[in-house]
């Protein structure tokens, strides 16, 4: 008999990936996906204009009680989730996510992160060091929290990078 299904939380900072391969990854463990930066941006609008109409620090209080709620659901109901990478700065999304057994870090080169971020025009980054500082502020949160570290860096396939997280959570 196979172990009950467990959610999957994926966290990293923006341009790691967690969106494209949290897709990918749901299906492979037969789990719902659910994107918090999505649900965000199904209710108030594309997450850009929330930061440019009303700010960062209504946004980052949007983004805590999307993904308290969230990862308090997984515990109920299974799944794979993307948490957005500022997310993790919130000590109640920290306590959250530190009650689930699979917390992934996504994680690249800062310039690859910087490029995929800047090219999806995220309001943070405009500006590289700017973006490496935050990157680094951010980090060690990632690090305390993740189960597993898993690089998606553009040097191997999505499918090779969902294969590894597919290993680590099974394992």
């Amino acid at each position: 008999m196979s172990d009950p299904p467990v959610s999957v939380a994926l966290i990293g900072f923006m341009g790691a990936g967690k969106s494209h391969v949290g897709m990918l990854l749901a299906p492979r463990l037969r789990l719902p996906f659910v994107d918090t930066d999505t649900l965000i941006a199904e209710e108030l609008g594309s997450i850009e204009s929330v930061f440019a109409e009303r700010g960062e620090a209504f946004f980052r209080s949007v983004e805590r009680d999307v993904a308290i709620a969230v990862l308090e659901q997984s515990g109920r109901v299974p799944g794979v989730i993307s948490v957005g990478g500022g997310a993790v700065l919130d000590e109640g999304v920290r306590a959250a996510l530190s009650r689930l057994r699979h917390v992934v870090w996504l994680t690249a080169a800062v310039e690859v992160l910087f490029s995929r971020a800047a090219e999806g025009g995220r309001p943070l980054a405009q500006d590289p060091g700017g973006f490496a500082r935050l990157y680094e502020e951010r980090r060690a949160l990632y690090e305390r929290l993740a189960t597993a570290v898993v690089v998606n860096d553009g040097a191997r396939p999505l499918d090779a990078v969902v294969d590894e997280i597919v290993t680590v959570t099974r394992g």
